[in-house]
């Protein structure tokens, strides 16, 4: 009895901690993983015919923003996404089905394919592959035609939010945040350039959210 009765004052000690440990993550918002990526060469003009490698590469244990913490996530689903928009177009500003005038060459292993939205949207979506506590996922792409693209490479993993991990308080849900080329500067100034005021100024009022934390990378294609 006496062991219940010092065992029963520490075990609500223990649960008060681990009450207030989630109050204090439960910022309002959600977890915010963060997750590297690189575009490489990092030019601000390409040439038609250029080949753009884009890696991303990590271990499963995940820095999270809020808590300052890391998290090992295992065989996690992210729904790598990734697109590209013309927006040097007067006539129709807004062109989400720019990855079209661009060749995808996807190494041999990589569960990531071309797919067709009704809304005209054509997207790269797909899986990281996950081996030996790492995740990768590495394509190239090649310009056809010439503009002034914007490029992202995302992540929708609040799309499934079901998956757990350890430390996980409840009921907070999870963002993926893609951190592209070492959160560089990426050409971000070239939205300024676009017509469309979706870039030139929507994008631009939060960058930070709407452009870095989306894998955002903005170039010329010249001849």
């Amino acid at each position: 009895m006496r062991t219940l009765i010092f065992s029963f004052p520490f075990l609500l000690l223990l649960c008060w901690g681990c009450r207030k440990e989630c109050r204090d993550a439960d910022f309002g918002g959600a977890y915010q993983f963060a997750i590297p990526a690189t575009l490489s060469p990092a030019k601000d003009t390409f040439q038609v015919g250029d080949t753009i490698h884009i890696s991303s590469v990590f271990s499963d244990n995940i820095f999270e923003r809020q808590t300052q913490e890391y998290y090992k996530l295992e065989n996690w689903r992210f729904y790598p996404v990734t697109g590209i928009d013309q927006i040097d177009l007067v006539d129709t500003p807004l062109v989400r089905d720019a990855l079209l005038s661009f060749d995808v060459i996807l190494p041999e292993g990589f569960d990531y394919t071309i797919s067709n939205f009704t809304s005209g949207t054509v997207a790269l979506i797909g899986q990281y592959n996950y081996e030996n506590g790492v995740y990768s996922l590495e394509y190239n792409i090649v310009p056809r035609d010439t503009g002034l693209f914007y490029f992202f490479h995302g992540a929708e993993q609040s799309f499934d939010d079901d998956q757990d991990f350890p430390g996980r308080c409840p009921r907070v849900p999870s963002n993926t945040n893609v951190e592209l080329n070492g959160g560089e500067g990426n050409n971000i100034e070239f939205l300024s350039a676009s017509p469309d005021p979706h870039y030139n100024d929507w994008v631009l009022l939060r960058s930070q959210e709407r452009f870095h934390d989306n894998g955002g990378y903005c170039f010329y294609v010249v001849e």
